[in-house]
């Protein structure tokens, strides 16, 4: 009798409280099997506006990337890096469709009043004057048409060999997409030297190192360089050496049955939106 009491006095609790991990989790499940719907995929790519709700799927791979490194300081620094330019940010998230998952993430930041993230840590951790660097690497800097690759982060899931290439080609395709479609010819971005090297072998060297610059420990990294790159120059070296390459990176297809490709209007009318009312979000924040 006294174990059946019990028994109805834990059922009146109700059931154990949830830690705020488990709702998040819970909440990322939800969010991924909403976005994927009955898409067939394994993967697919979709853009986000770091406001929207959706966002949350590519912010906890970030902030899941730097946890790694620097343990659970990894959301306070993410807020401190990156919320500043959160107004001028478009979001790409890699989900992994089948698991309800996200994989990887990609951060765009377009050209506003807070200028871009790698260029205004150029200046201050590497102490290189913009001027004599672009002067230096033979660079006509266009600050309305050059956006920022801020963060490719990858989740240790899908690092494997057997993800890892397709994960990181959707979102170099998203870049070179876009970017042809909105006009920006021009990116910077800071890389984990690794990194870097990887992008250049498999791409046919997208990337170009600034001159005179050396790796430096960057955020989460201990060895980084900012680069850039130059869209069209980037496009004719893949027409004359990888064919194949070239047509997934200018048309946007080629990935296909493994990958769902972003709806390219929607992802270029959302960049086109960031881009527009970027300096009127900085003022309203």
């Amino acid at each position: 009798m006294a174990r059946f009491r019990a028994h109805r006095a834990d059922d009146e609790l109700g059931p154990p409280a949830r830690s705020a991990a488990e709702q998040r989790a819970e909440e990322i499940r939800a969010l991924s099997a909403r976005v994927a719907g009955d898409a067939t995929e394994p993967l697919g790519v979709y853009a986000f506006r770091p406001e929207e709700p959706e966002a949350l799927l590519a912010l906890s791979v970030e902030e899941r990337v730097f946890e790694e490194a620097i343990g659970d300081t990894a959301a306070a620094v993410v807020a401190d890096e990156f919320t500043p330019y959160d107004h001028a940010s478009l979001l790409f998230c890699v989900l992994d469709q089948h698991r309800k998952a996200p994989a990887a993430m990609l951060r765009l930041i377009l050209p506003s009043r807070a200028g871009l993230k790698t260029l205004n840590d150029t200046t201050r951790i590497w102490e290189a004057p913009l001027d004599a660097l672009f002067a230096g690497s033979g660079i006509d800097y266009d600050p309305n048409h050059t956006w920022d690759l801020a963060t490719l982060a990858i989740g240790p899931e899908y690092r494997a060999a057997a993800f890892q290439g397709t994960v990181t080609m959707a979102l170099c395709q998203a870049v070179s997409m876009l970017g042809a479609r909105l006009g920006f010819p021009w990116a910077v971005s800071v890389l984990h030297v690794p990194v870097l090297r990887m992008l250049q072998w498999k791409l046919q060297r997208p990337f170009n190192e600034f001159e005179g610059l050396e790796p430096r420990p960057y955020l989460d990294s201990p060895a980084s360089l900012p680069a850039w790159m130059h869209l069209p120059e980037w496009h004719r070296r893949l027409a004359e050496r990888d064919r194949v390459l070239h047509q997934m990176m200018t048309e946007g297809t080629g990935l296909e049955p493994a990958v769902r490709p972003p709806d390219w209007d929607r992802a270029a009318e959302l960049a086109a939106e960031v881009s527009a009312l970027a300096d009127l979000r900085l003022h309203l924040r």
